[in-house]
C-alpha cells in the first residue's frame, strides 16, 4: 500500500492524515470540496512531490474515482456534523452519498477503505463504549440525531458491502478529535468555542447542568489511529474505537481551558438550558470508549495527555489572532 486517497483532506483530521501519511512516504491524493475544509491545512503538505489536491464534492462517484486512480487504499473522512441549527437534510443526504460513493470507488479500485463514523451512535449507552454494544438513540423528532442514524448507515452499508462483495473496510468510531486546525465555530466542538470565546473575552455557553463527561482525542492520537488501521488487513471487516481514556465533565473542561487561557477563576460561564434550543435538542450524558479492541487489534492506545494537547491546541488558536505584520516599502 503505497497510494492513498483522503476525502475531506482539507479539514481538520483530513489535513493531519495527509501530513502524517507524505511524512512516511506514502502518495497522497486529497479531495475536498473546501465548504468546510480550507487550503491553509494543507500548507505542510501542498508542495510535495507526494501530495496532490482535487476540489470536487466527494458525493459525486465518477470525479472520485477519476481523482483516486491506482489508489490502494481510501480513507473517507469528509462528512457534515450534528446540525444543531438546521440542515437535518442535507446531514442525512452529504452522509450517506458520501458513503455510497465512497464504498462503489473503493470496490471498483480493489482499495482498502476506512470509514469514519462517530462516538455519536451509541448514544446514551452505558458506558464505557464496546464495539458490540448496544447503540441507544433518541427519536427522530430530535434532529440531533440525524448525524447519528447517517453514520448509522455507512457503517451498515460498508460491513454488508464487505459481506456480500467483498469490500475491504475497517470502520473507526472517533471520539472528540480536537487540536491545531479545528473549525473555527461550534463545527469544531466545545474545546474550539470554549477557547474563542474566552480569547474574545466572552462567557463560555454550556449546555445543560455541564455534568456531561466526554473523553478528548488530541489530533495526533486520532490520525495514528487511520494510519494503524490502514497498515493491518487483520483490521477489515471490523468497528474500532478510537479516543482516548482521560475522561472529565464538561464543566470541568471549561474550567481547564481558562486556565490554561491564564484567566483568573472563578468560571467565566452562561448556562444554558436544553429547553432553549429548537428542534427538542436532547445530548448525550456520558462518552467513553471501550479501546480494548483497538488496543488488541491495531496497538492503538492514545498518548497526548490533556494538558500538553490542550497547550498545543491554545497556543494554535492564539497564533490565528496575530495580525499579519507588513513591512514598509515592500
Amino acid at each position: 500500500m503505497r497510494k492513498v486517497g483522503v476525502t475531506g483532506a482539507a479539514g481538520f483530521i483530513g489535513s493531519h492524515l495527509c501530513e502524517r501519511l507524505v511524512n512516511e512516504g506514502y502518495e497522497v491524493v486529497g479531495v475536498d470540496d473546501l465548504s468546510y475544509g480550507s487550503m491553509a491545512n494543507l500548507r505542510p503538505v501542498l508542495n510535495s512531490p507526494r501530495f496532490t489536491f482535487a476540489e470536487l464534492d466527494c458525493t459525486r462517484r465518477r470525479p472520485l474515482r477519476a481523482a483516486f486512480d491506482g489508489c490502494d487504499a481510501i480513507a473517507h473522512l469528509a462528512a457534515k456534523k450534528i446540525p444543531r441549527f438546521g440542515g437535518v437534510v442535507s446531514t442525512l443526504e452529504v452522509n450517506v452519498a458520501g458513503a455510497n460513493a465512497a464504498c462503489g470507488v473503493a470496490l471498483s479500485l480493489g482499495a482498502d477503505l476506512i470509514i469514519t463514523s462517530t462516538s455519536d451512535v451509541y448514544g446514551n449507552a452505558e458506558p464505557p463504549f464496546a464495539e458490540d454494544g448496544t447503540l441507544v438513540l433518541g427519536p427522530p423528532t430530535s434532529k440531533r440525531w440525524s448525524y447519528a442514524v447517517s453514520k448509522m448507515y455507512d457503517e451498515h452499508l460498508a460491513l454488508a458491502l464487505a459481506e456480500e462483495r467483498g469490500l475491504k473496510v475497517t470502520v473507526l468510531r472517533l471520539f472528540n478529535a480536537y487540536g491545531p486546525r479545528n473549525h473555527l465555530s461550534w463545527w469544531g466542538g466545545p474545546l474550539v468555542t470554549f477557547i474563542e470565546a474566552l480569547l474574545d473575552g466572552h462567557p463560555v455557553e454550556i449546555h445543560g447542568d455541564g455534568r456531561q463527561t466526554r473523553t478528548f482525542t488530541y489530533v495526533t492520537d486520532t490520525v495514528d489511529g487511520f494510519v494503524r488501521a490502514l497498515e493491518r488487513p487483520e483490521a477489515r471487516g471490523e468497528v474500532v474505537n478510537i479516543g482516548g481514556t482521560e475522561t472529565l465533565s464538561i464543566l470541568d473542561l471549561a474550567q481547564t481551558v481558562q486556565e490554561h487561557l491564564e484567566i483568573p477563576l472563578p468560571l467565566r460561564a452562561t448556562f444554558i438550558p436544553y429547553d432553549e434550543f429548537p428542534g427538542n435538542y436532547q445530548d448525550v450524558r456520558h462518552r467513553v470508549p471501550d479501546i480494548t479492541k483497538a488496543r488488541e487489534l491495531l496497538g492503538f492506545e492514545a498518548t497526548t495527555s490533556l494538558a500538553d494537547g490542550l497547550a498545543e491546541t491554545v497556543a494554535w488558536h492564539r497564533a490565528q489572532r496575530v495580525p499579519v505584520q507588513t513591512v514598509a516599502g515592500r
